[in-house]
């Protein structure tokens, strides 16, 4: 059964302006394209395009599915623009729930209120009797209530753990808590269950595939109870469905647990590289620096490891054959594990990856251009926290910030992504972002404009890149004989139409292995 794809422009992104007229589609592969006239005759069926635009089908190259999912079923205060429009919404939910019940509110980003500061612990203690968790829209920093910290055994003498910070002033909690401190409440909620995971991971699937993505390389298994936890949750809500592809990077936490169990990869459920954190985020100022952030002279942020920590991470991988992907946003953090990436070198053919890679200059391109390590951008990450993030770094700095171009200059595979729910997971939005470096409605010339790249290759970061850095570039990213049929239909062209209406083009339909898991009804 050969079904033959026509009726719209196909763009293979093999290169710039390359369209066909027709894709034959069987068992899940492209077996030619070319003219309707030369294919039609080995087709059994004809599935047309109705006007709308192919391209290989999009994936988010970093994202937490289940974490996504997450904020889907909680508050989203992401658009909240003061501390009291903030305390009004988490009240009428804390007035509506059980004492023992946890409230979550997911996206705060203080930089956007009207005065830029948090609530007090006394504030968030005040909104209700129930635990209370305020994440940040960085995720590198939470805000929880008295009975949140209870919960997790934290107190005013509480030491801050190793890699992370309890807040505290004049020796009292303030609720806040960074990095690993976070983790000391969000890993242990009572109400993580298998079939809050479910649910959660079934909400964000259905939403990313009406983004047209096909989908996702997700970092998730060491949040949720035991790692088995939320693997049997994508071997149910994923992999037994088939209408969605996940890469799971494997925290170091977890990674020789998991080895172990020999779980078996799938086309849609695939174990790929260890995932380790390196340092923080700009946001918590915890982010690795070379340099004190000029808003807070003496602080440098924080390593999460030692470089020996990090060689013996990096030697436990190589020692399964696997490659090692790294949040780095520093450039104290990206020199860091650079380092050691040199000393201890992947497989032949294999590459590194560095997620976001947030603050370069020319020392440390040279040393990413190097060595056999590929870069994973969040092109939207230059939007909404520049401004903030300029006052942290300075001028001088911050023209290392976010790069895109200098990095494809080099050469080096740039995969994008969201690191959603940091980010909303359209990859539209991302591609517009890539493009202009500017939030939509703005009318400059972008944040750091000599790192703008073109349309084709801010298409490419989410196909062409987004299986080059998992090394199947071969089978997948392209509209080519031999590669996946996976689709990205969109109702406009994103090479010929108005840059500013790229965020509001809709998905038509999503397509998995010629099979469409994803249709646009005509009232969306």
């Amino acid at each position: 059964m050969a079904t033959l794809w026509t009726g719209g422009k196909i763009y293979t992104m093999a290169k710039v302006g390359e369209t066909v007229e027709a894709v034959l589609v069987e068992d899940g592969k492209i077996v030619a394209t070319g003219s309707v006239d030369s294919l039609s005759p080995q087709a059994t069926s004809i599935q047309y395009l109705q006007g709308n635009v192919m391209y290989p089908g999009f994936v988010d190259s970093h994202l937490h599915i289940i974490g996504y999912g997450e904020k889907l079923k909680h508050i989203d205060v992401s658009n909240v623009r003061s501390k009291e429009q903030l305390l009004a919404i988490i009240r009428e939910r804390m007035l509506e729930v059980p004492a023992d019940q946890w409230v979550i509110a997911i996206g705060l980003n203080e930089t956007q209120l009207e005065v830029p500061i948090f609530p007090t612990l006394a504030e968030l203690d005040a909104l209700g009797e129930a635990h209370l968790i305020i994440k940040r829209t960085c995720h590198h920093l939470i805000l929880a209530n008295s009975k949140a910290m209870a919960f997790a055994g934290i107190t005013n003498d509480t030491p801050s753990p190793e890699g992370g910070v309890i807040e505290k002033i004049d020796d009292q909690l303030t609720g806040v808590l960074k990095d690993a401190a976070l983790y000391m409440i969000v890993n242990h909620m009572p109400h993580i269950t298998l079939e809050y995971i479910e649910d959660a991971l079934e909400k964000a699937v259905i939403s990313l595939q009406s983004y047209g993505l096909v989908g996702g390389h997700s970092e998730d298994l060491s949040y949720y109870g035991p790692p088995i936890q939320p693997i049997n949750a994508f071997r149910k809500i994923v992999e037994a469905k088939q209408s969605f592809k996940v890469h799971l990077l494997q925290h170091h936490t977890v990674f020789k647990e998991v080895t172990k169990m020999e779980e078996t990869s799938s086309p849609y459920l695939e174990f790929g590289a260890m995932k380790i954190f390196i340092d923080g985020a700009f946001g918590g100022r915890t982010a690795a620096l070379r340099e004190p952030y000029c808003d807070e002279p003496g602080n440098c942020g924080m390593l999460v490891h030692s470089t020996e920590q990090l060689e013996q991470y990096v030697q436990l991988a190589r020692q399964y054959g696997q490659t090692v992907a790294v949040h780095a946003i520093g450039d104290l953090a990206i020199e860091t594990i650079l380092n050691v990436f040199a000393t201890n070198p992947p497989q032949k053919g294999q590459l590194d990856r560095v997620i976001h890679c947030s603050l370069v200059d020319e020392g440390i391109l040279e040393k990413l251009a190097g060595l056999p390590v590929a870069v994973d951008m969040q092109p939207q990450f230059v939007q909404g926290e520049y401004a903030a993030e300029l006052a942290r770094l300075g001028e001088e700095r911050a023209k290392g910030l976010h790069p895109l171009k200098s990095l494809l200059d080099r050469g080096l595979v740039v995969a994008g992504g969201s690191d959603a729910p940091i980010e909303v997971p359209n990859p539209l939005y991302g591609i517009y972002a890539a493009v202009t470096r500017r939030n939509l409605g703005e009318s400059h010339n972008g944040y750091g404009p000599e790192e703008k790249i073109s349309r084709f290759e801010a298409v490419r970061l989410y196909t062409v890149g987004a299986a080059q850095i998992i090394g199947q570039d071969d089978i997948r990213g392209k509209i080519e004989k031999g590669y996946t049929a996976d689709f990205t239909i969109l109702e406009e062209d994103l090479f010929t139409i108005d840059i500013e209406n790229i965020p509001q083009v809709k998905a038509a339909y999503t397509v998995v292995d010629g099979r469409i898991v994803y249709e646009k009804r005509c009232k969306e």
